[in-house]
């Protein structure tokens, strides 16, 4: 988005590691799925002092990709503390071209939820300990905290090379979307074709459909509704599809869609055009269809206000963001960042989470949702 001042606060709507990555486990728990590399130690806070482009707390970042580069090598050696959901292993595989370019920086990463990143950073801040990370990814809902504690730091993306479009301001701050999981219907497309489904979440609410249909426990992949529908609308629609449709619960977009394969259920909920890639790419006979509202994602990049490496998280990010970046992310996670999802229907509503008031919207519903299907 940019400062643009009609798109403030709107998304649209829509290591060298010199020869390798080294991840090791993270010495911060035994079993969080984190990994990281070399790193060194965070005992103080601020951003790197003379170091091109870097800001002071509360300032705007603003510098050049290959300045950010240069400068990026007198942040204690090259450092850049990372932290992401993706699988350590893919990440590596992902960041092979940024390594061999930029050689003499070394990038710690760690595999952890953004939730669980959200608590840590907000742990660091009140004890105030300087932050064990420098860039972090993750969705607005789980994110919403640190803008709020002003955590982040604010980006001139543009000049980094970033689209405008892929760019989010909320409180004077920008972050950057560094992919967008667009959320529709999984089905078995050797058991059904396109036109057997519903073309309505309505439609959906079918005693044909009883005991065929796959929710998620927590509520995630169909919270995005209330932001077209509203709270009331959304949670009336659920037990109406609850008494009705008498979904199965299952955990997580892969396990629905191992359910579909197996032919132990016909549609998921919890799909996400991401998953449904990847399974085509396994030769999984599975698609997905976009009902008339389309919730969406979203995954945001973001540098930490007083991150003791911002120039090499900037680096990063610029890369990342590139068109290679965006290649290699497609290339191991399947993901796309495109603001206008391809194979939408003529009339389906997109909607995405634009601001703090409608992430915690997205909350409220999912945990109302979960509650909803733990008493069931």
């Amino acid at each position: 988005m940019g400062r643009s001042s009609s798109r403030i606060g709107k998304i649209g709507t829509s290591v060298a590691l010199v020869a390798a990555v080294a991840l090791v486990a993270s010495a911060c728990g035994s079993s969080n799925g984190s990994a990281t590399g070399s790193s060194g130690s965070n005992s103080s806070s601020g951003a790197t002092s003379g170091a091109a482009g870097t800001a002071a707390a509360g300032n705007t970042l603003s510098v050049s990709a290959s300045d950010a580069c240069k400068a990026a090598v007198s942040e204690e050696g090259g450092q850049l503390n990372y932290w992401a959901r993706t699988d350590p292993d893919v990440f590596t595989k992902e960041i092979e071209p940024f390594v061999k370019a930029h050689p003499d920086i070394k990038i710690s990463y760690t595999s952890l939820r953004p939730v669980d990143i959200t608590q840590r950073l907000i742990s660091e801040k009140q004890a105030n300990h300087a932050y064990d990370a420098d860039g972090i990814a993750g969705d607005l809902p789980s994110f919403a905290p640190l803008f709020d504690q002003g955590i982040v730091q604010d980006v001139d993306w543009t000049k980094l090379g970033i689209a405008k479009d892929l760019e989010f301001e909320l409180n004077g701050i920008t972050a950057y979307r560094i992919y967008r999981e667009v959320l529709g219907l999984g089905y078995n497309t050797t058991k059904l074709k396109a036109s057997d489904l519903p073309s309505t979440w309505a439609e959906l609410v079918d005693s044909k459909w009883a005991g065929k249909v796959i929710v998620d426990p927590r509520g995630v992949f169909l919270s995005g509704l209330a932001i077209a529908w509203g709270k009331d609308k959304t949670i009336s629609w659920f037990k109406d599809l609850m008494a009705t449709a008498k979904p199965q619960i299952v955990k997580g977009a892969t396990a629905s869609m191992e359910k579909i394969i197996s032919g132990e259920a016909l549609l998921t909920t919890s799909s996400h055009d991401a998953e449904a890639i990847e399974q085509q790419s396994k030769g999984a006979p599975v698609d997905i269809k976009y009902l008339d509202v389309v919730p969406t994602q979203d995954y945001y990049g973001l540098i930490l206000d007083g991150a003791k490496h911002p120039n090499a998280a900037a680096c990063f990010f610029s890369w990342w963001g590139s068109a290679d970046g965006q290649a290699q992310q497609l290339k191991y996670e399947f993901k796309e960042d495109l603001t206008q999802p391809k194979g939408l229907p003529s009339s389906a509503k997109l909607v995405a989470i634009n601001d703090t008031k409608e992430a915690d919207l997205a909350t409220d519903v999912a945990t109302e949702l979960g509650n909803l299907m733990q008493g069931s």
